[in-house]
């Protein structure tokens, strides 16, 4: 009795906190599928090939700038005489030369800002990437998603056929045990009319004549016999068509799903996963929401990478101009000459023996101006050519921005027409499903409606996802994080 007393209390205390963790895990769990595209645009930012080259690409450019703001390395010179050279102060054995020269003053500073706007301009570049690739990772999802919903409304409208033609079948077995009974009351009648014939045949040639015409009227079909088998007829033309529907679905079934095995290989391949792991997509496609109004998002296009790429690289070709400018002035060079010097024993100057150190100054004489003034021009080419193509790709996204807003604008529409449509279409077929099972009639109908109504949610399906890639992809031509 003790023990039961504990294990109770035990129980008790225990049943709460199993009940927290389940709700924690639970709610960690809706959280995570929530935000499952979330984590796929992280994990494809970490991972992605194109992506990372990208990076790289950056990178790189940054270890540019301190290369272009680095002095050029000085020279060093040694010259030894094997022969001593005979000075009026001594021999002359060794000569050691240090040099460093320095472009024009600002030269060095121009190009280090050149390298840093271009590194810019790979930041952007990367940034850019880094668009089209959430871009293609949403659309994708989207994709896998329209896939696996179309693929389950495609199986409950494969169920619903298959129940119709369960009930198709169950009124024609029906119709042809209905039909069977009333075959056997004409043959039985039949069969009386030929017994009367008969017996009147011995009577003379009015018997004969009346046998005769009872016999044909007995041998004709009876107006009810031919209604019935019209009918049972009917029931076996509306189970081949059932039937029929049911193949072609299941056709489209089998497309979809290899249709959904090449989607998710291409959803993998932006995660740089395997081809076959599993995507998940939640039950209900959230719908997406814009970060903003329509006109003020219009404002948002300058912030595109691709327009600051180009701003970042016309920048880079005003520096460079700048510094094509200087290197056109003279490099200056400072050094320190030392000369090594022995003893003579025949010289009684006062300087024998001693070493000579000589200052040294040069200077570059840039006289061949062809070659600067290309350069300077070769610049100012490609600083207008950046700009063109700034304003060009400014046109190209407005233009491609009011196509979206169309797209997402006719989404929008069709969204809520389809709800409407298929919620229509659906109390239709009820009725008409009440009316086939109390009369059998309007099953031609039935199938009819059947296809609208699958028809109505796969374009509610599809114009959902519409409007959510159309979302995405107006995020990705204002930038917006």
């Amino acid at each position: 009795m003790l023990i039961n007393n504990i294990r109770s209390r035990i129980i008790f205390l225990i049943k709460p906190v199993l009940c927290i963790v389940f709700l924690a895990s639970w709610a960690t769990a809706g959280a995570q599928q929530a935000d499952s595209l979330a984590g796929f645009l992280k994990e494809a930012a970490l991972n992605n090939p194109g992506l990372k080259a990208k990076y790289s690409g950056y990178l790189a450019a940054l270890e540019k700038v301190p290369q272009a703001g680095a002095l050029p390395d000085p020279e060093v010179q040694f010259s030894f005489f094997i022969t001593p050279m005979e000075l009026v102060g001594g021999n002359q054995v060794a000569d050691i030369r240090l040099m460093q020269m320095s472009p024009w003053f600002g030269t060095l500073r121009a190009a280090k800002d050149e390298a840093s706007k271009m590194a810019l301009a790979r930041f952007e570049e990367m940034n850019s990437a880094k668009n089209e690739l959430f871009l293609q990772v949403k659309s994708s999802w989207y994709q896998v998603y329209r896939t696996k919903k179309v693929i389950v409304v495609t199986e409950k409208n494969l169920a619903l056929l298959r129940s119709l033609e369960r009930m198709a079948l169950i009124r024609f077995k029906a119709a042809g045990i209905s039909s069977s009974g009333g075959t056997g009351g004409t043959s039985s009648g039949m069969e009386t009319a030929q017994k009367t014939g008969n017996s009147g045949m011995a009577g003379g040639n009015m018997g004969s004549t009346s046998a005769r015409s009872g016999g044909k009227s007995a041998g004709m079909p009876n107006s009810s016999d031919a209604s019935m088998g019209s009918s049972n007829q009917g029931g076996l033309v509306n189970i081949l068509r059932v039937q029929i529907e049911i193949g072609s679905l299941e056709n489209r079934l089998a497309l979809l799903k290899d249709q959904l095995i090449t989607e998710k290989t291409r959803f993998n391949s932006y995660l740089n996963r395997k081809p076959d792991i599993e995507v998940f997509v939640s039950d209900s496609l959230m719908e997406a929401t814009l970060p903003g109004s329509l006109a003020l998002l219009a404002d948002s296009i300058v912030n595109n990478p691709m327009i600051k790429m180009y701003e970042a690289d016309r920048a880079a070709n005003e520096a460079k101009i700048k510094m094509v400018t200087r290197m056109g002035y003279p490099m200056v060079g400072i050094g320190l000459n030392y000369s090594l010097i022995q003893k003579r024993p025949d010289a009684t100057s006062m300087m024998n023996g001693q070493d000579m150190i000589m200052p040294m100054f040069t200077a570059t004489l840039p006289i061949y101006r062809k070659k600067y003034n290309a350069l300077r021009r070769e610049a100012e080419f490609l600083r207008d050519a950046s700009a063109e193509s700034s304003q060009n790709v400014r046109n190209e996204l407005t233009v491609n921005y009011q196509e979206v807003v169309q797209l997402y604008n006719d989404a929008d529409r069709r969204v809520e027409l389809f709800k409407r449509q298929a919620s229509l279409a659906e109390k239709s077929i009820t009725l008409l499903i009440a009316s086939f099972s109390a009369a059998g009639t309007d099953f031609e109908e039935i199938l009819r409606m059947q296809q609208q109504l699958l028809d109505y949610e796969f374009k509610q399906i599809e114009a959902l996802v519409d409007r959510n890639v159309a979302i995405a992809t107006l995020i990705s031509i204002i930038s917006s994080k």
